[in-house]
């Protein structure tokens, strides 16, 4: 196999491209879209040219470039690793939509740092207003192929999945499925997030619960109460709603998945 990647310190780091899995038949897969594009115009990558792809389920396949045209390009597979940089734990960020291009950074970045699912709440104070389902639907494709660009700069196995916005309340109903949920919530006083117990390994699927800009309402902070997520502080300073579940989800991997913690 010809390498073609770039260099990193000597080593090579052959070009990576994501394909939906229903696209690899037997030892062959067709990369079609923008990809085709990427790798003919920008990269400039031909037959005899090795790359690797990812099937988006955490499996990398070693192949090699066989047939390259305007709208597709042909590649053949050989050994397959698992892509090694997922985490353990599954965490799941509910993130009240945030304005502008703040969403975008939530959804960038939380991608970085492990993130498995990304569920976009509506809250009593968010505002952000959607119109109608089709503006939810585009703002919802938009946010997807941010994760999946944000995947594939992080060597992500997986790209994370962008729900479509939810009501608050059904989003505590689906809270309900993880084993651990929390709530950082500027109003609680003496709870902090280091307070939780348990080891890396305890907690499979954890749910984080952001507000909007203007924080949570208190009956908000209540109604989760009740249905057993545990409400939290996370220090003395009260952090932006594109920063919290970013601290969040860093503490909460350093602990409990893949970011070093024991």
């Amino acid at each position: 196999m010809e390498g073609t990647g770039r260099k990193d310190e000597g080593v090579i780091v052959m070009n990576r491209f994501y394909v939906d899995k229903n696209q690899i038949h037997g030892e062959w897969v067709r990369i079609v879209g923008e990809d085709v594009k990427h790798i003919t115009r920008v990269l400039r990558l031909q037959e005899g040219h090795g790359v690797v792809i990812c099937d988006g389920d955490n499996t990398d396949y070693q192949g090699i470039i066989e047939k390259v045209n305007k709208d597709e390009v042909k590649v053949r597979l050989g050994r397959s690793t698992q892509t090694g940089t997922e985490p353990d734990l599954d965490i799941i960020l509910y993130q009240a939509v945030a304005k502008g291009t703040k969403m975008e950074l939530i959804i960038q970045k939380g991608t970085e740092l492990g993130v498995a699912r990304f569920v976009p709440v509506i809250t009593f104070r968010t505002v952000v207003k959607l119109e109608g389902e089709t503006d939810a639907r585009k703002k919802q494709e938009r946010w997807q192929r941010i994760a999946m660009e944000a995947a594939k700069q992080s060597r992500r196995g997986k790209i994370p999945v962008v729900e479509p916005p939810i009501k608050f309340t059904h989003a505590l109903e689906d809270m309900g499925k993880c084993s651990l949920a929390i709530m950082p919530y500027e109003g609680e006083k003496s709870r902090s997030i280091d307070s939780i117990p348990g080891k890396r390994g305890d907690y499979g699927k954890i749910g984080i619960m952001i507000g909007p800009e203007g924080g949570f309402e208190q009956q908000e902070a209540e109604d989760a109460r009740q249905r057993g997520i545990h409400i939290l502080r996370m220090g003395p300073r009260i952090l932006r709603t594109e920063t919290a579940g970013m601290a969040a989800t860093a503490i909460l991997m350093y602990r409990f998945g893949d970011l070093g913690g024991q």
